[in-house]
């Protein structure tokens, strides 16, 4: 009999997901190895004695588990993650991550969630030709060693079928800030953006819910501050750093500037240039941010975080290319589709404290071991022994170990 329980199907999900497979039709094809559908049953709570069984569990069909979640509302499938994160913050986990030990730092990017196949005239996004695309803003929150777990995510869906005004992603963070607000009162934020929220608006939001933010600062974004910045950084000589990079040097050198009450449309904003000179190349980061008392310790911080925001481009890269399956289209309706990449975030957790938590540290001399093949390696593990029924509890998830 198969196992029907909604907390197996969620569970069916995430595997496929967490164990890289990629599609739903390649874990279908290996759900019913071995000792698999024992071990996941245990994993939901649901032991293999259940008469229901009769005798010989299997792992319910993709089909089904698409079907289940094209019946539940997304609004509460989200509150998944961010349940977890709500746990993980209240053990302290991102304590050692925050920015001068007191902002949480939160990294905000869109991509494109799924290509859509040909047919899909309900929603998603035209882009260049008849292609349609599903796209979502995701939140991160940086965690231990710089790792990203997802934090909260938003649709960008059709604004207004009728009028067909497409939605955007400064309109969907503007939705998305309200959320985390609501949810986290209280919660030091620093915002952590690429130039397309360095402007007025997300400005004006931080200010009036009392965030900081760090956001990449390019002249094509705001020509007249660009300007204006140009036009300052000379009068502000004394406003400036050199750090060099390895020994004596040896790997380059790193040179800050920065300028104080920049103007930002009707409001002020501080700048930071920061140009690194290694032997192979040279490259200029510019931010701008709410920080103020920019002091030579605390301007080195400040950078570390506004370059940290590649690390989200790294995540998604990852999901798209590493097994997980980001912008494949595992379903065609629009309230599963939402849900199934709710449960690709719940195991994008999962793998941070899993791999980066426990396998980087037990697995330390297979150091060519890819994450994706690590993966499999679990999947195989659950084919292949059954859990024993006194597994011990996971004693401890520690990460900062080289």
């Amino acid at each position: 009999m198969c196992l029907y329980l909604a907390a197996h199907i969620w569970w069916h999900i995430i595997a496929t997901f967490l164990f890289r497979y990629g599609s739903r039709n390649a874990f279908d094809e290996k759900r019913n190895s071995g000792q698999a559908p024992w071990n996941l049953g245990e994993l939901c709570g649901q032991k293999a004695q259940d008469p229901r069984f009769q005798g010989k569990p299997t792992i319910t069909c993709s089909d089904n588990a698409a079907l289940h979640a094209g019946r539940v509302d997304p609004q509460q499938v989200t509150q998944i993650p961010v349940s977890m994160i709500q746990k993980l913050l209240k053990r302290r986990m991102f304590d050692g991550a925050r920015l001068f030990d007191h902002w949480y730092v939160l990294i905000v990017d869109g991509t494109v969630q799924e290509k859509c196949r040909q047919g899909f005239e309900a929603d998603g996004k035209i882009s260049s030709g008849d292609a349609r695309f599903r796209y979502v803003l995701q939140v991160m929150i940086q965690g231990p060693d710089g790792h990203l777990l997802p934090f909260m995510h938003e649709s960008m869906d059709m604004h207004n079928p009728l009028s067909e005004k497409e939605d955007c992603e400064l309109k969907a963070f503007m939705r998305i800030s309200q959320r985390i607000k609501e949810l986290f009162p209280r919660m030091p934020i620093c915002l952590v953006g690429d130039a397309l929220y360095a402007c007025q608006t997300v400005e004006q939001r931080c200010r009036e819910y009392g965030w900081k933010y760090v956001l990449t600062f390019k002249e094509g974004r705001q020509p007249t501050s660009w300007k204006e910045l140009l036009r300052i950084l000379p009068l502000s000589r004394s406003n400036a750093l050199t750090t060099l990079l390895g020994p004596n040097g040896k790997d380059g050198r790193l040179d800050y500037r920065w300028v104080e009450d920049l103007m930002l449309g009707q409001d002020t904003t501080n700048a930071i240039l920061a140009g690194e000179v290694t032997p192979h190349a040279a490259e200029l980061y510019s931010f701008i941010t709410s920080f103020s008392n920019l002091t030579p310790d605390r301007i080195i911080d400040i950078v570390k975080v506004g370059r940290a925001r590649s690390r989200i481009e790294d995540t998604f890269n990852a999901q798209k290319n590493h097994g997980i399956g980001l912008e494949h289209v595992f379903c065609a309706e629009t309230t599963a589709a939402k849900n199934y990449y709710t449960m690709m975030q719940v195991a994008q957790i999962l793998w941070v404290l899993i791999c980066h938590g426990g396998l980087k540290r037990i697995y330390a001399w297979a150091k060519k071991a890819t994450e994706q093949g690590l993966a499999r390696a679990i999947w195989e593990g659950l084919c292949a022994y059954p859990m024993p029924p006194d597994l011990p509890p996971l004693a401890q998830i520690r990460f900062g170990f080289s």
